[in-house]
């Protein structure tokens, strides 16, 4: 009976997340602790809810978690005359809509299966099998990330801002299939490294054709750590190599929106490969946390010289509330989930977890003979956590385009967009 009630209470946490105080965490894990022997049989499951459906079998051999997101954006937009007509025009849509599924089995075999559905169709994001212990690390094989930038390594769920920065988005390669290993390292596991072989794919995992590998290499470390102080100070190194099948290559960027046409696009170039690299920092002390990435990349060009490519930001945000942003170390060596000291509208007074932030980008696609142009935008959000799962963000983004390709004209755009995000 008291396994029974135990099993109810996780469901009723889930049906009403959105006013779950955050103490449930904390008194699942106490409980569970406490009767671990009561679970033995191998034979028994357990669910419960941790900012997520969990279950685990009783001999802890088996783990299974059930995900998924769902962000809607609406974005009002002022643009100037001279600038491409369907960039200043207003944007509304699900950005995201994701169901996912992962586990353990048998303590040693990971796997994960999500797909998003936004697009109207299926498209394929995480989808791999690994296995844990190879050399002390996990080996994945499947489409997944490819490991490179903190920017595009933090998930959607925990980013700052509505959008990536755009220089992260032109050069961090995002998810290919492939075969990747590492993790954190060292006992105290303050420097996490991974390496990966990949084949560039479409969104549905598959690529036809001779040729199209490459290979990826992220290092980083945490050059300060103070628990006490809540502080943190990590520095990072990003390559990668990869050749294309298909001969061509593109890098491009929205200005700060999932929505509408590419402000700057190089279209396609003729090109057997490129390279890339770059370097990340992040810091947190208490409630401020500030990061910084520069991307550079060199595309190999079968015809005239080869152009360099460039981009970088810098972005600082301050939890109002008192609240210190995550830093998953353990896990991706990225940002993770923010937990709001007080969840909003729980009876108590609550007003959830407020964050305010900044963010300067620069994206530069014009070199040699290539006119992609170059975009600088600035950007404040302010992000209103309701509690773990759910938040809504207002972002106004001011961007100032250059050397617009295409013969389009160059321009400043003005921005307001605002997402309700729900995520498990």
């Amino acid at each position: 009976m008291t396994r029974f009630l135990w099993m109810s209470l996780g469901l009723v946490a889930f049906a009403g997340s959105a006013q779950a105080d955050t103490s449930l965490d904390s008194e699942v894990e106490q409980y569970l602790a406490q009767n671990s022997g009561k679970w033995a049989d191998p034979s028994t499951f357990r669910a419960y809810w941790k900012t997520g459906i969990k279950f685990e079998s009783g001999d802890g051999n088996f783990k299974a978690a059930i995900g998924g997101r769902l962000m809607y954006d609406m974005d009002w937009r002022d643009s100037d005359d001279n600038l491409d007509p369907e960039i200043g025009e207003n944007y509304t849509g699900f950005r995201r809509v994701r169901l996912a599924v992962s586990g353990t089995v048998y303590k040693n075999t990971v796997f994960k299966i999500q797909l998003d559905f936004a697009k109207g169709i299926v498209v394929l994001k995480d989808v791999f099998v690994g296995l844990k212990g190879v050399g002390g690390q996990t080996i994945l094989f499947g489409h997944q990330k490819v490991p490179f930038g903190l920017n595009e390594l933090t998930s959607s769920k925990y980013i700052s801002f509505i959008e990536r920065a755009a220089s992260s988005v032109a050069f961090a390669p995002g998810r290919d299939n492939g075969i990747a290993w590492g993790g954190p390292w060292t006992e105290s596991k303050r420097l996490w490294a991974k390496i990966g072989i990949f084949q560039a794919t479409n969104d549905l995992g598959q690529a036809s054709g001779q040729g199209g590998w490459g290979v990826a290499f992220r290092i980083t470390g945490l050059a300060i750590e103070n628990k006490d102080k809540e502080m943190i100070l990590h520095l990072g190194f990003n390559f990668r190599w990869q050749n294309y099948a298909s001969g061509e290559i593109r890098y491009r960027a929205r200005p700060g929106t999932g929505f509408g046409p590419r402000a700057v696009n190089t279209d396609n170039l003729a090109a057997s490969d490129d390279l890339r690299w770059g370097f990340e920092l992040a810091f947190r002390m208490k409630s401020v946390h500030f990061q910084a990435e520069f991307f550079q990349a060199t595309p190999s060009m079968d015809s005239g010289s080869d152009p360099t490519f460039s981009g970088w930001y810098v972005q600082v945000g301050w939890f109002i509330t008192g609240e210190a942003r995550k830093f998953q170390q353990n896990k991706n060596a990225a940002w993770g989930r923010t937990k709001p000291k007080a969840n909003f509208w729980t009876g108590d007074g609550g007003k959830g977890g407020l964050e305010l932030a900044v963010r300067y980008d620069n994206l530069d696609l014009t070199d040699a003979a290539v006119v992609g142009g170059e975009m600088t935008t600035f950007t404040v959000g302010f992000n209103w956590y309701w509690n773990p799962n759910a938040r809504v963000m207002l972002d106004y983004t001011f961007m100032d385009l250059d050397k617009a390709p295409n013969g389009a004209g160059d321009g400043k755009l003005n921005i307001v967009s605002i997402r309700w995000q729900f995520d498990f």
